[in-house]
């Protein structure tokens, strides 16, 4: 067990009638509040993730609204995990936590010290009396928040789009996102935006669209704007084929770290996806270079638009 998730138990203990798991990336929170018996609801975003939490035997509220979903709880709760990177998510964790109605409840979240900022206890103190910070333990360190205020959530809207949580670019279009919006074909066949995110780049589109993300709270941001969203694994609900046209503006940060990696596995889908004469378009950050890993793919890779920043490929 990494000494972040140890630290943060300890912290926290399980003296409560319900454990809720906020982000959990290595499983072992999940698996240690399972294994003390109590009610362990996850709260993670992911969806790999809370596949793995259903496995261990944990509840989750999988791509429903939270403070919707936990609204009306009774009893202790004491609520756990790392520190969201996004203050957007930690607003939307907080707020859900603190409405829900519990008796009592005690939040624990913890990073690395450097990536721990005050605007993090200023979030917490929106829907918490009391937050304070833990005792060290090497270079990490937990916020505590206590004392729940009677607080609501409200996703951030803007620009047409709506923001649940820590959504990729809150409530408006992002840059690469609008490029790549602006070389989709006319017609487009059946559509798949794949890794929505907040679901502008098939805003306002016309015909068969479909849109996915293994972020719940993408989910939620696109399912808001009308579009039919899926939440799942890199298309794993659909069928070989499914689709002529393919969006992909793919993730490229693991956490604070680039991980170009992270692309390989849609890349992966979307030749599975694609039927025999569909086109894929694919938007990245221009330093980055993802054409090789494309043209190991698909036979035909042609560049279609370029700025300062970024790049979109066409590839069949």
């Amino acid at each position: 067990m990494r000494t972040l998730d140890a630290l943060i138990m300890d912290t926290a203990g399980f003296d409560a009638d319900t454990v809720l798991v906020c982000e959990d990336p290595t499983g072992d929170l999940t698996a240690a509040a399972v294994e003390s018996g109590h009610l362990v609801i996850v709260l993670d975003a992911d969806y790999s993730r809370c596949q793995k939490a259903v496995s261990l035997g944990a509840t989750i509220a999988g791509d429903r609204r939270l403070d919707t979903y936990l609204a009306g709880s009774s009893g202790s709760a004491v609520a756990i995990g790392e520190m969201p990177k996004s203050l957007a998510r930690l607003n939307y964790l907080s707020r859900s936590i603190a409405g829900a109605g519990f008796s009592s409840v005690r939040l624990v979240l913890g990073a690395n010290n450097k990536h721990l900022a005050r605007s993090m206890n200023d979030v917490l103190g929106e829907s918490f009396t009391d937050v304070c910070a833990s005792r060290g333990r090497g270079k990490y360190r937990c916020l505590v928040a206590a004392g729940p205020r009677k607080v609501a959530y409200e996703p951030v809207r803007g620009e047409g789009l709506v923001a649940f949580g820590g959504v990729f670019s809150g409530a408006k279009p992002d840059f690469g996102g609008e490029l790549l919006r602006s070389v989709l074909p006319s017609k487009l066949g059946r559509f798949l935006d794949f890794g929505c995110g907040n679901g502008s780049v098939s805003r306002g589109l016309s015909g068969s669209i479909v849109a996915t993300d293994s972020s719940a709270d993408a989910v939620l941001s696109a399912r808001a704007i009308g579009l039919e969203v899926t939440w799942d694994d890199a298309g794993s609900r659909f069928a070989d084929g499914s689709f002529d046209t393919i969006a992909l503006n793919p993730p490229f940060h693991e956490g604070t770290t680039v991980d170009t990696s992270l692309a390989s596995s849609l890349l992966d889908a979307a030749q599975r996806l694609l039927s025999p004469t569909g086109t894929l378009y694919m938007v990245h950050n221009s330093h980055l270079r993802y054409r090789d890993e494309v043209a190991r793919r698909f036979l035909s890779v042609q560049e279609v638009a370029r700025d300062r920043r970024y790049t979109v490929l066409r590839a069949s």
